[in-house]
Parts: C-alpha cells; structure tokens; sequence
C-alpha cells in the first residue's frame, strides 16, 4: 500500500495509544475481532498472545501470518497488523453489547512479571534502546531481577516496551470482566484450543517464546515480591478466581525452604 498508508497507519496507532492514555472509554480495549466468525479475542502480553494471534490469523485467513505476503507488507509482524485493524481499539460499553464470542487469558501477575523480566529485559534487551533515560535514573540497563522489580515504575517509565509488557491485566481488561463469555488461564490451554478448533479443526497452536533465561519465582527477594504484590493488587483482586495471592506467596516460601 506505500509508504503513505504506512505513516497514516501509525499516526492513527498512536492516537489511538494518546486517547487510550487520556482515558478515552472508546479507546480503553485493544480486541481482535473476527467478524465472520463472531469471535473477540483480548490480547494481553505475556500471556502466550503471540501463539493465540497466530491461531486467530490462521482462523480468518486459513493461513499463517507473513509480512512477504502482498496483503500485509505494510505490517512489521502480526503484532503491528493487529493494532492497526479498524475497530482495534473499543470500550467495555460496546464490548457487552457484541455479537460474538468473547475471551481471554490470564495468569498469575508475578510469575507474568517473571516473564516479563526474561523476556524482553534479559532475552531481548529491550532497555538498552532506553540507554540514555535510565542513566539519567541512574539505573543499571541490565538490572539483576530483584533491582528491576523494586524499580519497576521507572523502568516502565523509561521504556514503552517494558510499560507496555508489565502494564496490569486489568487495565488491558478494562478493570471488568463482565463482558467475557469465557476467561482461560495458562493451565486451561487445552481448553481454549479446543473452543479455537471448532472453527478450524486442523489448528495446531504455535508454540512461540520457548527456550532462553530460566527466571524462577525463588530468584526473588522478600522485598521484591512484596513490591510486586502490592504493584498488582489489582490485578489479584479482579482475577480472583483465577490466580491466588495467598498461593503465589505460599509456593515462594516454599521455593525458599
């Protein structure tokens, strides 16, 4: 589509973000939506969104995302061509009231930091594009765990990436789950392919971010979990018959033991 499509594209991608940030209720969900399916997936990273946008392009286009393709050669990965889709950004009034089926994962917010930290801190070493910021924090741009939990909010503010990564699952929920039909956690993977393959009986979940640092909940310190908990207090409170603080903190004294 050019260059020109290209740049309206991540114009729109950013005051979509701006609007979002303001508080704007039109803007406070990304959604993927596949319109003739009827099906509205909410995307939220580190829990395992890239296999399941993955599987949902494959639903809708009966092949797999590949920005050599003429239709998407507009689109940096599958990621970028799903902020950039109309409609990409709702609120949770219109949600409640769309035809279709509506889900979502989630999982226990600081093993999902834990995630987040070896992944894209040591893995990926996404800070070192945030190189000048953080020596201005005076912060390491390789932080050891326990230095990068404490500090967590000036690393997210010194990063989009690591903001967008460590951002609260119930912010990317709209702080409800009211409009979901059905909520998967990790553990529930089985599950939710099997409610994905009655529109592709063939589907075959990619297994995506395999592999690199091991980061283990015992690689935490006492302070940092305490941090961390108090960090995502609501994310526990909202998803509390999902995850379990009183079990996240009794397998930590356990990995101490």
């Amino acid at each position: 589509m050019g260059g020109l499509r290209r740049t309206w594209d991540e114009l729109r991608l950013y005051s979509r973000y701006a609007f979002r940030k303001m508080g704007w209720r039109a803007y406070q969900i990304h959604q993927i939506y596949l319109p003739e399916q009827k099906l509205i997936y909410i995307p939220i990273p580190k829990n395992a969104c890239t296999s399941i946008k993955h599987a949902l392009h494959e639903i809708e286009f009966d092949k797999r995302f590949d920005s050599d393709l003429p239709e998407f050669s507009d689109y940096r990965e599958h990621h970028d061509y799903y902020k950039k889709r109309s409609h990409a950004f709702t609120s949770v009034k219109a949600l409640r009231k769309a035809d279709a089926f509506r889900f979502a994962l989630v999982r226990d917010p600081v093993r999902r930091l834990l995630s987040c930290y070896r992944n894209r801190v040591v893995d990926l070493k996404d800070l070192h594009a945030s190189r000048r910021a953080l020596e201005r924090m005076q912060l390491p741009v390789e932080p050891d765990l326990n230095t990068f939990v404490l500090n967590l909010e000036h690393y997210r503010q010194a990063s989009k990436s690591i903001d967008h990564h460590s951002r609260p699952q119930s912010q990317f929920l709209g702080g409800t789950l009211s409009y979901l039909d059905n909520i998967y956690t990790l553990d529930e993977m089985p599950e939710l392919v099997k409610m994905l393959r009655a529109y592709k009986p063939d589907l075959e979940l990619r297994r995506r971010k395999t592999g690199g640092t091991r980061v283990i909940l015992a690689d935490l310190s006492a302070e940092a979990l305490d941090y961390a908990l108090q960090f995502y207090h609501e994310d526990y409170k909202l998803l509390d018959r999902y995850v379990s603080r009183r079990e996240l903190t009794k397998a930590f004294r356990a990995s101490k033991a």
